[in-house]
């Protein structure tokens, strides 16, 4: 499925068509640093990449604040007693945002990675089971293809520029717009035995690029507690696909070569965030947070039918040590929206969408008013998926580290 927060990879299988899947590295809910932890301050500055109506509660002044993630992932793909890997570490997943806020509004652009990661290749050595045998005996018109390896890169980069109005003491609202622009190169490689072991390959390039909008409302029913909604529009992509390959025998290049010049829509879907945050004692901060991604209602050129929506589940709580320092531990559930007996919508298996179980801790220490520190990591363990005979698993552990200035 095409996430919000996702595209990792797209590969191509077949000379006459791609079967293309991509599916993001980082939580779709994991905006900032701080959050995957669930360090969910609320009103912090970092807030207005999930959260853009809080920003109307900050203090006056000038906001910067800079993130990071590192994301560790491996999958596995079990079948006849074959156990095949994939890997990719990405160390830069940045996240920067701009603040502005004065009397009742503010004012803020941020810039951020939606899907994927820069400078990042998900890479199977030794393919997997169902793209080897696709290439090995599926190609019309000349010898299968052995030996393969995989390798694909994606990234959707995200500029969001907007503001919101704080209306009294107990409401506040959010309005801004988003440039999205989205990069994903795949390729395989491998020999041809029946022609000598001549070398067969293809890349696969797409690009493409959309607007959207983003619109929030919070409302503060009694001090020390909040209830925030945060919607954000789907986003129309059209790739432009440029597909080039390499084969002994001339009909089958011209077959793997035949989507280049097309255009492919994938859309980014639509999500609604919601929020619940409280402090019931002092010192000690509970949020829940909802994210709901309506993937049916995206384009996927009739993938959307097989999946339905995502739906993420956040649980955190935080507490203050003293004015300073603050610890965190939170708990994340997403259910994906595939069947667990399919786990794609194009029936891949190269990167899986399996639901999700997701840990994180952290900590904040502000070393003066105008300068604060996090460092938090979560750990996500996937539920087991199938593909026909093949057995699907995944692991995911992200360090990040943020830093927020007022100036």
């Amino acid at each position: 499925m095409k996430r919000f927060l996702v595209c990792m990879v797209v590969l191509a299988l077949a000379c006459a068509s791609t079967i293309a899947y991509a599916n993001g590295i980082a939580q779709t809910s994991h905006f900032t640093a701080k959050h995957i932890a669930g360090m969910n301050d609320n009103t912090g500055d970092e807030t207005a990449m999930y959260d853009p109506a809080s920003t109307a509660w900050l203090k006056d002044g000038i906001y910067i604040n800079v993130s990071n993630i590192t994301a560790f992932e491996g999958i596995e793909a079990k079948a006849g007693g074959t156990t095949l890997k994939g890997e990719t570490t990405a160390f830069v997943l940045p996240a920067v945002s701009f603040l502005y806020k004065q009397a009742q509004f503010a004012g803020f652009l941020y810039v951020n990675v939606l899907d994927g990661a820069p400078f990042t290749s998900l890479k199977w050595d030794d393919g997997t089971p169902l793209v080897n045998a696709t290439l090995g005996v599926s190609l019309p018109g000349g010898p299968g293809v052995s030996g393969v390896s995989l390798e694909a890169e994606s990234v959707t980069y995200n500029v969001t520029l907007g503001g919101s109005y704080k209306i009294n003491d107990m409401f506040s609202v959010a309005v801004g717009g988003r440039y999205v622009m989205s990069e994903t190169t795949s390729k395989w490689d491998g020999v041809v035995p029946l022609a000598g072991n001549a070398p067969a390959n293809q890349k696969t390039t797409e690009k493409a690029n959309g607007f959207g909008g983003v619109i929030g409302m919070n409302v503060v029913p009694a001090h020390g507690f909040l209830i925030g909604v945060t919607y954000a529009t789907a986003v129309k992509r059209e790739f432009e696909v440029d597909q080039k390959a390499t084969h002994p025998v001339p009909a089958v290049k011209a077959g793997l070569e035949a989507e280049d010049g097309e255009k492919v829509r994938e859309d980014l879907p639509a999500m609604a965030t919601l929020t619940f945050a409280g402090m019931p004692v002092m010192g000690t901060v509970i949020a829940l947070q909802i994210n709901y991604m309506f993937n049916k209602q995206a384009d996927w050129e009739g993938a959307e039918d097989e999946v339905d929506n995502d739906i993420v589940y956040m649980l955190a709580l935080t507490q203050f040590l003293s004015k300073e320092l603050r610890f965190s531990a939170g708990i994340m559930y997403a259910d994906k929206g595939t069947n667990d007996k399919i786990v794609s919508p194009t029936g891949t298996d190269v990167n899986p969408a399996l639901d999700e179980l997701g840990f994180g801790i952290g900590g904040a220490y502000s070393i003066n008013e105008n300068l604060n520190v996090a460092l938090t990591y979560s750990y996500t363990y996937f539920l087991e998926g199938e593909l026909g005979s093949e057995k699907l698993n995944r692991t995911r552990n992200l360090v990040a580290v943020q830093v927020g200035y007022k100036l």
